[in-house]
């Protein structure tokens, strides 16, 4: 089956609205099950307006849909009419995308959320709140804040094989959510690249600057790690440019306090982030 363009009106649900037809727009691939797990998310701001779409069609789902262009309302109706008449067909706006004269597809980030819930990471003393579990909310908290950037959540099967799942996307840029910790005391606000990486530097050092300045935490700074360093294996072994946030220590308990005094602002700053490290890779 091959990749199709539709135009229609972005509805609440992750749903395309053709006129004809209702498709249900989802990340997933085609072989893939439960597609409606894995729905295309849609911003807010982007919900009743009419949009080119790509994606393979099937049933009622459009797998791997992907938002090509928002339309202004006038473009848009001028193109249904059009569409209407005949004038244009579907293969016209195919036509349209080969030529250019559409956007590019979004840049890819993989959000890896640290750990599992089997193996938590650290764990807040007082709380019993777990790297995993605060990084699980706050991974769907940034999808809903990214704007221009496709994010793809991946979880942890096992550790050895994180980086081949990630690579399997085919990301062009990867963020790994973790909290550091260390003795109860330490604090500040730290970001890991493979140290060979120019890119991973570079989106490293705008994580980082993003972090600081929402948090207010001390500056631990830019970390280059090798392959043997903590979190070096998946720096080293995945394929797009990598980086690890540490954003605060998770059993000081100022440092967390800190961070959940305002998740969404701390979700926004790596939203704003990830835009701007789309930007460099």
């Amino acid at each position: 089956m091959k990749r199709e363009i539709y135009l229609g009106t972005l509805r609440s649900g992750s749903i395309l609205d053709t006129g004809e037809t209702r498709l249900l727009l989802s990340k997933a691939k085609i072989k893939d099950k439960a597609p409606e797990d894995n729905p295309l998310l849609i911003p807010s701001e982007d919900l009743e307006q009419v949009a080119l779409v790509t994606g393979v069609k099937k049933g009622s789902i459009l797998y791997e849909a992907l938002v090509l262009e928002v339309i202004p309302p006038l473009t848009g109706s001028l193109l249904r009419e059009l569409l209407a008449q005949g004038k244009i067909t579907p293969d016209d706006l195919q036509n349209l995308l080969s030529a250019g004269l559409t956007p590019k597809p979004k840049k890819l980030c993989a959000l890896v959320i640290g750990h599992k819930k089997s193996s938590p990471g650290a764990v807040n003393p007082r709380t019993g709140l777990s790297e995993f579990i605060f990084n699980d909310d706050l991974s769907r908290r940034i999808e809903e804040k990214v704007h221009g950037v496709e994010v793809q959540r991946v979880y942890r099967r096992t550790y050895q094989e994180l980086p081949k799942d990630i690579n399997a996307l085919n990301p062009d840029f990867i963020v790994s959510l973790h909290c550091n910790a260390f003795n109860g005391q330490a604090s500040g606000t730290e970001v890991l690249y493979y140290h060979r990486s120019h890119k991973g530097r570079a989106i490293g050092e705008v994580l980082l600057r993003h972090l600081v300045d929402h948090l207010g935490l001390p500056n631990r700074g830019l970390k280059p790690c090798t392959a043997e360093d903590r979190g070096g294996y998946l720096l080293r072994y995945t394929k797009a440019p990598c980086v690890i946030a540490e954003p605060f220590f998770i059993d000081n308990d100022q440092d967390l306090a800190r961070a959940q005094e305002d998740l969404n602002g701390l979700a926004l700053a790596y939203a704003k982030a990830i835009e701007e490290m789309a930007q460099i890779v």
